[in-house]
């Protein structure tokens, strides 16, 4: 998803563009806080649900198991961030879903965004299902309104972190390893038990983002992306209100 966002941006605004997107893309200086919730918010909290469904088992398995958060979790987080998820949001909140959040606003940008999204895992879905469409129609559905609390939560991390994509992507590849891995190995129950957890967990943070901010996702109109400054090449389109919002 990289490479097509910035040809995308290269082709609409020339090298004014890219420029922007590759500092968004590394930003690195935010506070420790941020990095904090990026990395350990969903484990540790679904640590603690898992702990109030199943007593004291996660706890117990994080004490008893804890080398593999070092053998198993990490290796994996950071393949991620390298290989994948940082990669994939360049494209997803970087590029498309940051210009729709200044057209639209950053609760229906989450929503048109979650659609290509989600369709985005229906060829891996089919591979996991054997090629069955309607069971992976049915996954791919589940997991639309799973990731639809995702992405509001990305947009809510990536507006209170000076627009990083880096942390949006710490955060993704954080969700995936705890969906993945970590809840396998230290929350009881089948795979779907974990997931259910780990996808509450965040569905709950995100209403308590929209509830307090009152559907803002701490966006500021004023700080929207330089790509609304720069110019359009020739033949280029803008997206509706992408020009205008926050002047």
């Amino acid at each position: 998803m990289a490479l097509p966002a910035y040809l995308v941006v290269a082709s609409m605004h020339g090298r004014a563009g890219v420029p922007d997107l590759a500092r968004r893309s590394l930003r690195w200086r935010v506070g420790v806080r941020w990095y904090l919730i990026a990395l350990l918010g969903v484990p540790i909290a679904s640590v603690l649900c898992a702990s109030a469904i199943y007593g004291l088992a996660p706890l117990n398995a994080l004490v008893d198991k804890w080398p593999l958060l070092f053998t198993v979790v990490v290796p994996d987080l950071l393949l991620r961030i390298v290989l994948f998820n940082l990669t994939e949001e360049i494209g997803w909140t970087g590029f498309l879903q940051a210009r729709l959040q200044d057209g639209y606003g950053p609760l229906k940008a989450s929503v048109i965004v979650e659609v290509p999204f989600a369709l985005w895992h229906l060829p891996g879905l089919m591979v996991d299902t054997g090629g069955q469409l309607p069971l992976a129609l049915t996954l791919l559905g589940v997991f639309a309104i799973a990731q639809l609390f995702g992405r509001v939560a990305i947009m809510w991390l990536y507006n209170n972190t000076n627009r990083s994509v880096l942390l949006v992507g710490l955060f993704h590849s954080a969700y995936n390893t705890t969906v993945n891995r970590f809840a396998g190995e230290f929350i009881p129950g089948p795979a779907e038990s974990g997931f259910l957890i780990v996808s509450g967990v965040v569905a709950v943070a995100a209403v308590l983002m929209v509830v307090f901010t009152r559907g803002r996702l701490s966006y500021k109109p004023n700080h929207v992306s330089q790509l609304a400054d720069a110019p359009l090449t020739k033949g280029s389109a803008k997206m509706p209100g992408t020009l205008t919002c926050g002047r």
